[in-house]
This record gives structure tokens, C-alpha cells and sequence, in this order.
């Protein structure tokens, strides 16, 4: 297949009952796959893909008491079409590669990391870059660039990722997070 290009944009749910219960919504449609979304719940923390053309793809963390985006760790579940994934992270490290997510899926193995200033990319540890998303600051949309090696399972997992707390990715985000966190709760969440 060919690569293409796509936007997801924020949607503001005008229901009380669904923004009590859910923390971001992004909507667009991604090419020859259709219609997708992504959700993340509030209760129950957990993102979701909705896509016809696309593998069902969920993360989700049991710890209740964080708001926002789902939060990466060693409790972190994810799965895409019914596989679940490993996820592992280097949150010491210093270089923008070595604090990449590393994950196991199937038969397959993936890096997500940050390649520059509010961009990330999925990459196959053996095809190479497959899906790279661009979030500019001060916008509510995502840009999607679906490479020609990708087929439905990498973008299924690209996009379900846009659930997740990728703030740790570079040492910078994780500073300003840090920072942020304590200036707000008066404890750091490093």
C-alpha cells in the first residue's frame, strides 16, 4: 500500500454524561481504513481505537486515582487484535532513542520515540520508521503520516499510542512534567 497522510482532531463532546467519563477524544478518518477514534476513559482508565478497517487496539492502567492520559509503566496493558503487547522503557536514559517505548507485540518488535520537537514515530525493528504523528503546540489536532511499510496492525497501535502519557520520552518533557506535577500537587511524578 501506498503511504498517506491523515489529521485526527480533538472532538468536545456536548453530552455532560460522556465528558464525566472521558478525558480525550480524537476523530478523523485515516485513508483506505475509514473512520477511526480515539478514546480515553476516565472511568475506566483506558484508551481505545474505534475503527472499522483497523485490528481493535486498547491500553489501559489499573491505577484509578491519575487523571489524563494513559500513564506507561510496568502495570500498563496494551493490545492490538486481540495480541497483547510487552512495553518496556528506559526512563534514565539520556538520549531521545534510549527513552523510546520498546515494545514486544506477537512476533514482532516495535520502538515508538521521539524524533523531534512534537513529533514521534513508530518504528519496526526490522522495516524501519512506519507511522509518524505530528502535534504542533498550541493546536488540536494530530497529522498522521502512514509510511508505505505499514500495514493495519501498525497503525492500529500508532494511534491507540496517542492515548498514552508519552511525556517521558525525551529528558526535557520529563523535567517540564516533573516540574509541573509538583507545582500542582505539591509532589513530584517523576
Amino acid at each position: 500500500m501506498s503511504g498517506f497522510t491523515f489529521d485526527l482532531v480533538r472532538r468536545i463532546s456536548v453530552r455532560s454524561a460522556e465528558r464525566r467519563t472521558t478525558y480525550l477524544t480524537l476523530a478523523g478518518t485515516a485513508g483506505p481504513y475509514g473512520e477511526v477514534t480515539v478514546a480515553v476513559g476516565t472511568v475506566p482508565r483506558r484508551a481505545t481505537l474505534t475503527a472499522p478497517g483497523l485490528p481493535e487496539a486498547w491500553i489501559s492502567h489499573p491505577d484509578e486515582r491519575k487523571q489524563g492520559l494513559i500513564l506507561v509503566d510496568e502495570r500498563t496493558r496494551l493490545s492490538v487484535g486481540g495480541v497483547t503487547a510487552a512495553i518496556a522503557r528506559n526512563r534514565r536514559s539520556l538520549s531521545k532513542k534510549g527513552r523510546g517505548l520498546d515494545i514486544a507485540l506477537g512476533d514482532r518488535g516495535y520502538t515508538y520515540l521521539s524524533v523531534a520537537t512534537a513529533e514521534e514515530e513508530l518504528r519496526d525493528r526490522e522495516r524501519g520508521p512506519l507511522v509518524r504523528q505530528r502535534s504542533p503546540l498550541g493546536t488540536s489536532k494530530v497529522s498522521v503520516t502512514v509510511l508505505p511499510a505499514a500495514d493495519a496492525a501498525d497503525l492500529a497501535l500508532a494511534l491507540v499510542l496517542l492515548g498514552a502519557d508519552r511525556t517521558g520520552l525525551t529528558v526535557t518533557q520529563t523535567a517540564v512534567s516533573g516540574v509541573l506535577s509538583f507545582l500542582q500537587s505539591g509532589k513530584a511524578d517523576i
